[in-house]
């Protein structure tokens, strides 16, 4: 009974890890994303005024 147990905890540890990564990850792409965004959004502002 406890080797079973102790599996699950190990799968819900590696779970909660990855989600993690991925939510990181998600989120320095997206703030990358938005950086990059709002500058060529303000280059080509400048170039149209």
């Amino acid at each position: 009974m406890s080797i079973p147990n102790h599996q699950l905890k190990t799968d819900n540890q590696r779970l909660a890890v990855l989600c993690l990564v991925m939510f990181s990850v998600y989120g320095g792409l997206s703030e990358f994303c938005g950086i990059v965004g709002s500058r060529l959004a303000r280059a080509l502002w400048c170039s149209k005024v």
